[in-house]
């Protein structure tokens, strides 16, 4: 069902607690400032911003002590610094690296949108590729996060600035708005504003708040994204070119003064959200689950909160699994995830969740001493499936089996009945037919073991 035509959405009052033996939790790495975001590289490593501005370097399992060089100055404060980080669909072959941060301009201050190409150790041939025109004095809201799309381009997310939420209606500007962009910053062609001189031609939707993650799902090409309520009111949307999601004419939340924001939850032309949660548990990162590893929650969205004990029944629960089931909003669970042997018993505010290519789940601690986290299925993450290349080789190697036992069964018969035939033997026949048998007994061993081949690799195989 699309978000336009949804019925009124689910509050998200109606969630469980998740049982706690369904995963265990690794510390991959620790002493981060204020990570916010995760990316993972070809060969197994990772890349981590920091919101204080540095970019670092997870490899092999080891946080490297020197920070990436070639970072660009941003401005640090609030909720201002440095970014998201997300790898180009091509980055096996084009090393590049995109970043999103607050920067100083004449103007104010703004969200700066970034491209390089990543050495090893150093970012290289640096360029500011798209500058939002949502400047502000303060230094919050800025939405930040991006996600590619299959068709190369991708979403940026655009906050209202705070102290700027009516000009999250007003489409001459990027403020509280999500963004599509080529992968060089140009403006796609397709874009659904352009050619209207009444709106941006990057804008995609509008009516945001502060979207704090944006997602595509693969399986259904659906675009979720989550944004900031104020006291009340986060909310979870899908995406749809020209919505408008209703921030500040409609919400679910108030302001933080106690005071209506709007008496309106919705108006005629507004986008409702999927869900939505008052209290507050101030939504971060957000992941669709897929893989092996947590099958069981395919499909789903794992939300990692900052403000968990705002709820009182789950205060010590900073991760929201949001179960969708055939498309529609399926109910909800809290979990808990916690910091291995670390002192006292508090629940850590989680600035990002992340599936990593090998469908374990990455968590990122806020604050000082930031932790990156991951979180595998009691009893290990399964074995390695067969590639689609394996399974053809096998069955490649299984059909030339099957080929050389029918060459091999008929030569063999074709020598007896001929050694009989010069015998003069009565029993001719016999031979022929012990021969024939011997040859279907051939044929039938080669097919079973090309059945066996496709079954066993076929199981294992993840569709093209």
């Amino acid at each position: 069902m699309l978000a336009g035509v949804m019925a009124a959405p689910a509050l998200a009052q109606d969630v469980t607690a998740a049982a706690d033996d369904q995963f265990t939790v690794e510390t991959v790495a620790e002493g981060l400032d204020f990570p916010w975001s995760i990316a993972f590289l070809p060969d197994g490593n990772m890349l981590v911003t920091e919101l204080t501005g540095q970019l670092r370097l997870i490899d092999d399992g080891q946080l490297v002590e020197a920070p990436i060089s070639g970072t660009p100055e941003v401005i640090y404060g609030g909720q201002g610094g440095l970014s998201d980080v997300v790898l180009h669909p091509d980055f096996a072959a084009n090393n590049l690296v995109y970043l999103t941060y607050s920067a100083a301009r004449d103007k104010g201050n703004t969200l700066v949108v970034a491209r390089a190409e990543f050495t090893g150790s150093a970012l290289e041939n640096f360029e500011v590729i798209f500058e939002a025109d949502a400047y502000r004095s303060s230094l919050v809201h800025y939405g930040a996060r991006m996600t590619f799309l299959p068709d190369g381009t991708f979403m940026v997310t655009s906050g209202d600035g705070f102290d700027y939420r009516e000009q999250s209606q007003n489409t001459d500007n990027h403020f509280g708005s999500m963004l599509r962009l080529n992968d060089d910053g140009s403006v796609p062609a397709d874009n659904p504003y352009v050619g209207d001189d009444s709106v941006r031609d990057e804008i995609y939707s509008y009516g945001h708040r502060n979207p704090q993650a944006i997602v595509h799902d693969a399986s259904t090409g659906r675009i979720y994204s989550n944004e900031h309520g104020a006291q009340g009111g986060d909310e979870i949307n899908i995406i749809e070119a020209k919505g408008n999601y209703g921030w500040p004419l409609a919400t679910f939340g108030l302001d933080y003064t106690g005071a209506y924001v709007s008496p309106l939850t919705e108006f005629e032309g507004s986008t409702q959200p999927l869900t939505y949660w008052t209290p507050s548990i101030a939504p971060s990162g957000m992941a669709v689950v897929s893989g092996e590893a947590f099958s069981d929650w395919e499909g789903d969205l794992l939300v990692s909160a900052l403000a968990a004990g705002n709820v009182e029944e789950f205060a010590d629960r900073n991760l929201r699994r949001v179960i969708i089931n055939d498309g529609e909003l399926a109910g909800e669970e809290a979990i808990r995830v916690v910091v291995p042997d670390a002192e006292g018993d508090d629940t850590p505010r989680l600035r990002d969740v992340r599936m990593a290519p090998d469908g374990s789940i990455y968590v990122l601690t806020d604050g000082e001493g930031g932790h990156v986290l991951r979180l595998v299925p009691v009893g290990g993450m399964p074995g390695p499936a067969a590639s689609l290349d394996d399974a053809r080789d096998a069955v490649e190697e299984a059909t030339q089996a099957v080929i050389e036992a029918m060459t091999e069964g008929a030569k063999a018969a074709a020598e007896a009945v001929e050694e009989a035939i010069d015998a003069n033997k009565d029993d001719v026949a016999e031979a022929v037919n012990d021969a024939v048998e011997a040859t279907a007994e051939a044929v039938k061993e080669g097919a079973d073991a090309v059945k066996e081949a496709v079954s066993s690799d076929a199981a294992d195989t993840p569709a093209e």
